[in-house]
């Protein structure tokens, strides 16, 4: 027998070996060959023991993922003007309303237009007073004919005056729709217009609102920087974060196995504890050339905001059938590269370091494949303190 700390005793699976070569490396020894530890009572006091039992592990494939932006919630936002960005109101990452400002450009295009509109409104109001004034002769010869103080001649020709009055009437009316419904395509307000039209100044300042609300993901233009009407790429980005998705990228031999609507819970470094869930609801029509993985997707709600894009995930697709095994806490599990151990209660009060081997993982359960039986007895809280005092550390 060797020591193995003050108090502690180990006793070697193979035996034959001289007392000295126990010595401080006693445990190590036995850690690696699997080995029996003695705890003393005020050991037993720092952990807990429970018996291994059966539990149903449904088949489950784990990979890695990443949160991205619902496509569905999200708006490019492209100036409507070409001109100067005079003004930005949002940056990268601030929540936003409906019909909130984004950012203000100097717009040449609604400059020409607030002229166009200006000149009709001048055409219009000439049309009136024209029409006015041929109204007032058309009358007036009429009444003179009648009186037979002027020949017939002199009402025709105020009538043909009234004529040609009222079509250039029908006239600036069209055009005075056709540049306030441009005005109205440019994004001016129905305010803005009145203000126009009550011979307010021009103003080449356009505001352009947000679409709906959301955050702001990306915003592309600076203070002073020519935008154009048309362009390919947009200024800005406004996403609804509320919704989320979740990319994830499975092996391809295990790709005949995931079909759209299996439950998926993942998680990710931010929040270690807290387990989220989904269902896939797309599954990629081919695998990645460069990979060699195939890509599935899920909605997942993020009403609280805790989910951001880019962020990676460690996710857990659930397909069908379940299996009947031994399980065990994870956290009894001792875990050295590819080898783990379990700290097995023997009947004499003594403890057994076993190797064994793992499986599925069912939240903190994880099955054991071989090297436990249900109803045995393991340390399943504490087993690294017990694993540290066995080895000497």
């Amino acid at each position: 027998m060797g020591a193995a700390g003050v108090g502690a005793t180990w006793t070697l699976a193979s035996r034959g070996k001289h007392p000295a070569a126990a010595g401080v490396g006693v445990g190590a020894q036995a850690l690696q060959r699997g080995g029996f530890y003695q705890p003393k009572d005020t050991e037993w006091a720092s952990v807990a023991v429970s018996p291994v039992a059966e539990h149903a592990f449904r088949s489950q494939h784990i990979t890695e993922g990443k949160i991205q932006i619902d496509e569905d919630h999200t708006t490019p936002i492209f100036s409507p003007y070409a001109g100067r960005v005079t003004r930005i109101v949002v940056r990268a990452g601030d929540p936003i309303v409906q019909g909130q400002t984004l950012f203000v450009v100097e717009a040449n295009d609604m400059v020409q237009a607030q002229n166009d509109f200006v000149a009709a409104l001048t055409g219009l109001n000439k049309a009136s007073a024209a029409l006015d004034f041929a109204r007032i002769g058309d009358k007036r010869s009429r009444d003179l004919f009648d009186a037979k103080a002027v020949p017939l001649k002199d009402v025709q020709q105020a009538q043909a005056a009234l004529t040609t009055a009222q079509n250039d009437m029908r006239s600036a009316e069209t055009a005075i729709g056709v540049a306030r419904d441009r005005l109205h395509r440019l994004g001016a307000t129905e305010e803005a217009i009145v203000r126009l039209t009550a011979n307010g100044p021009i103003d080449p300042e356009m505001p352009i609102y947000a679409p709906l609300s959301g955050t702001v993901v990306q915003r592309k233009i600076g203070p002073g920087q020519y935008v154009n009407a048309g362009a390919s790429e947009p200024v800005v980005i406004v996403a609804d974060l509320s919704t989320v998705r979740l990319n994830a990228f499975v092996r391809e031999t295990e790709a005949g196995v995931i079909k759209v609507g299996q439950p998926l819970s993942f998680t990710v470094a931010a929040y270690p504890d807290r387990t989220f869930t989904g269902r896939v609801d797309y599954v990629a029509s081919e695998i990645d050339g460069i990979s060699r993985r195939l890509m599935v997707r899920a909605t997942v709600d993020n009403a609280d905001g805790l989910l951001k894009p880019e962020m990676l995930a460690s996710v857990t697709i659930a397909t069908n059938g379940t299996v009947m095994a031994a399980g065990v806490p994870r956290e009894a599990l001792i875990v050295e590269g590819n080898v783990a151990k379990v700290w097995v209660v023997r009947d004499d009060k003594g403890l057994e370091l076993r190797r064994v081997e793992t499986g599925m993982v069912d939240q903190r359960v994880v099955q054991i494949v071989d090297g436990l039986r249900p109803g045995e007895r393991i340390v399943a809280g504490g087993s690294l303190l017990i694993d540290r005092i066995a080895s000497g550390r």
